[in-house]
């Protein structure tokens, strides 16, 4: 199974995929990534993609990088882990280019699909978890910004919508969950939810 989460910049997605991958892990064997990065090209990439020095960074170009670094996480990481029986859980997948450059960027939804599907190698996840976080509240969680970090507000804005519209689109896969509430709140209703998908996982 191929679990994702996802959100804004200081959602709480990765203290809960932490989380996640810790409760799973007393049942199946799981496997714990992130996505841009994990592999050497993907942390080479990542590393140009958060570099403040790099603000004229054009978007095209920025959607080109994640789906570089996607490609080879999936090839390299994904897909075997899968094959070989295991869980993955991701922090982060193709529907951080769909709200980022697709509806924070403004790029056409088509172009953005057509990138997501190429740089995924067809792969979709299994099960995505969208913490929707209000933007003072995720804003008050962030220590140094990145270069993504450091968006605008309307920025932001947008690419919260753009996850909202995913769980309005994709309900059978994304699962909003509200992000403005405590951490143990959020895990345990993160686990509930495992618990009726996942045949098998210890309860308590």
């Amino acid at each position: 199974m191929f679990i994702t989460f996802e959100g804004i910049d200081g959602s709480g997605k990765s203290i809960q995929a932490e989380h996640c991958v810790r409760y799973l892990s007393s049942a199946f064997h799981v496997l714990h990534c992130f996505d841009p990065g994990h592999t050497p090209i993907g942390n080479a990439v990542r590393a140009v993609l958060l570099n403040k020095e790099h603000m004229e960074m054009d978007a095209r170009t920025e959607l080109l990088l994640y789906a570089a670094a996607r490609s080879q996480l999936v090839v390299q990481e994904i897909k075997p882990f899968l094959a070989g029986g295991g869980i993955v859980v991701s922090d982060r997948f193709y529907d951080s280019t769909t709200a980022y450059q697709g509806y924070g960027r403004k790029l056409p939804l088509d172009l953005i699909f057509e990138l997501n599907r190429i740089g995924a190698h067809e792969l979709v996840p299994d099960l995505t978890f969208v913490i929707d976080t209000d933007l003072d509240v995720a804003a008050k969680r962030i220590g140094t910004a990145d270069r993504l970090e450091s968006e605008t507000r309307d920025f932001r804005q947008r690419v919260r919508e753009g996850y909202l519209a995913l769980c309005r689109d994709e309900p059978g896969r994304c699962r909003r969950i509200d992000g403005n509430r405590g951490i143990d709140e959020i895990r345990d209703e993160i686990r509930g939810i495992l618990e009726q998908t996942l045949p098998g996982l210890a309860r308590g």
